[in-house]
């Protein structure tokens, strides 16, 4: 049988086929200069994001003001409880409470009362009140009349008297303030070091 020179073209052209389809393959990926490579780096990871310098710069000035804050909540406490024992010794009430009821407070362990929370009736001034008494260490059974002292700016606060005798004001309660204060000294100078540093080329753009 005769094969025409076109009939043989066309299964030669067929036959060809596979062996273009690898040659595509193994050459297409290679010094491709319409390749974007862009794409191919995004999927790979994403570019890392610098963090600026004004970010540091609000986080130092929001961190010193919640410092600052804590500190003068630690001064007024402190300068707060030796203004109140100052009160109680020296001008506070003295009255006899009525205990109504005392429950003990577990220690660390769990096995031993550390304190005592009790509430006590007692009346000043033809007022009655029903408070906790303060530092109360030992059990009292409803009905014991304890003695205790009201502070005068404040009736509502009452302490055990025994424990007000043996208090007194003292400075020790100053030393949690005083080192917040030298920490926060500290953490203003650095801050205002970082703000005078020069700043890269890149962060003045």
């Amino acid at each position: 049988m005769v094969v025409s020179d076109a009939h043989k073209s066309s299964v030669e052209h067929y036959h060809d086929i596979p062996a273009r389809i690898a040659r595509h393959l193994l050459t297409s990926g290679e010094d491709d200069p319409t390749r974007d490579d862009t794409n191919v780096a995004t999927l790979r990871g994403a570019s890392p994001v610098g963090v600026s310098r004004r970010f540091w710069t609000v986080l130092g000035a929001l961190v010193l003001v919640i410092f600052a804050v804590t500190l003068a909540v630690s001064l007024v406490s402190a300068t707060h409880d030796n203004s109140r024992i100052d009160r109680l010794k020296n001008h506070g009430i003295a009255v006899s409470a009525t205990v109504i009821s005392c429950i003990g407070n577990l220690g660390g362990s769990g096995s031993n009362a550390s304190s005592y929370t009790c509430v006590a009736t007692y009346a000043i001034a033809s007022a009655n009140y029903h408070e906790v008494v303060g530092h109360m260490s030992s059990f009292a059974a409803p009905g014991t009349r304890v003695s205790v002292v009201a502070d005068p700016s404040q009736p509502s606060t009452i302490e055990l008297a025994s424990a007000v005798k043996s208090s007194s004001p003292s400075n020790g309660v100053y030393v949690a303030p005083g080192l917040l204060g030298v920490l926060f000294v500290a953490l203003t100078v650095a801050y205002l070091r970082l703000l005078r540093r020069p700043r890269p080329s890149r962060d003045q753009h």
